[in-house]
């Protein structure tokens, strides 16, 4: 259940029956990773748990005694609930990562979008599986900091209302993806394009989502003639929330009915951070027994 907690960030509560309570003061990615902590207690045989910012936020992978062991634990399993290492591998093959790639922020940060991770909470699985070492973690907990530049990088030359929301840089890469975010994200689709052959990408769909495009323009690839592949680039923003299947095509306006140059497919669910309450799902679940 969430609720705006006062000075905490969930709770595990035993007593009368098991339950997760998660605040809603927080962003979708810390929710997520608090109800992970919290689901740990129950599924280790842990006491009842009131948890404050600070345990969730320094007890990752501490190897001191300044916190309790159960809540060592909980962040653990918690980490391999959320960013096990073959999840890790998965994105790194399917996006064409190299090991080396993790220490640049900007592709750290595109990963824990996909895991539904925060950046911080990413860059500690990475250290727990090897991925990168702790000066490279370090390095990357400094740029964390300065988020918002690695944000403003990906949406140039769009500028949002506010920063809030997360930057996804969607590519043909992520074709079948699952888009599940904040109500504030933008999506910057970046696809190669063949105006020179008479085909255009269509996207429409992003609109019929909830996605309004704010930008719209194409670059040319690299030092390449004219009339070659070009780079189309749109920044679509959720501005209150989107949802649904969209599907993007490449083809020729005049056979829009013919067999598309090549296509893409997303499933859009940004409507997070979650509000009070029971998630829609448990909702649904208990009208259905009642």
């Amino acid at each position: 259940m969430f609720r705006p907690l006062k000075n905490l960030l969930g709770a595990y509560i035993d007593d009368p029956g098991q339950g997760v309570m998660v605040t809603t003061q927080r962003q979708l990615p810390v929710q997520r990773f608090t109800a992970a902590h919290e689901l740990g207690h129950a599924a280790l045989g842990h006491e009842a748990s009131f948890d404050e910012e600070d345990v969730l936020t320094r007890a990752l992978f501490d190897e001191g005694s300044r916190f309790d062991t159960r809540e060592i634990q909980a962040n653990a399993f918690a980490t391999a609930l959320l960013t096990p290492q073959w999840l890790i591998v998965q994105h790194m093959q399917r996006q064409g990562w190299a090991r080396k790639e993790l220490a640049d922020p900007v592709v750290v940060y595109q990963l824990s979008l996909r895991m539904g991770s925060s950046f911080a909470a990413t860059c500690y699985a990475l250290l727990d599986c090897k991925g990168i070492d702790r000066p490279t973690c370090d390095k990357l907990m400094e740029a964390n900091k300065k988020k918002r530049a690695i944000k403003q990088s990906l949406a140039k030359p769009y500028t949002p209302g506010n920063w809030y929301g997360d930057v996804w840089l969607v590519t043909e890469r992520d074709n079948g993806m699952v888009l599940e975010g904040s109500h504030s994200d933008l999506v910057v689709v970046k696809v190669r394009e063949h105006a020179s052959s008479g085909y255009m990408w269509q996207f429409g769909e992003l609109a019929e989502a909830g996605l309004a495009i704010r930008e719209d323009g194409r670059e040319s690839e690299g030092s390449q003639h004219i009339g070659g592949v070009v780079f189309r680039t749109v920044i679509a923003e959720a501005d209150g929330g989107a949802s649904g299947h969209v599907c993007l095509r490449e083809l020729r306006p005049w056979q829009a009915a013919g067999t598309p140059l090549n296509s893409m497919e997303l499933h859009v669910d940004l409507s997070g951070p979650v509000s009070a309450g029971l998630l829609s799902v448990q909702r649904e679940a208990l009208l259905e027994v009642a």
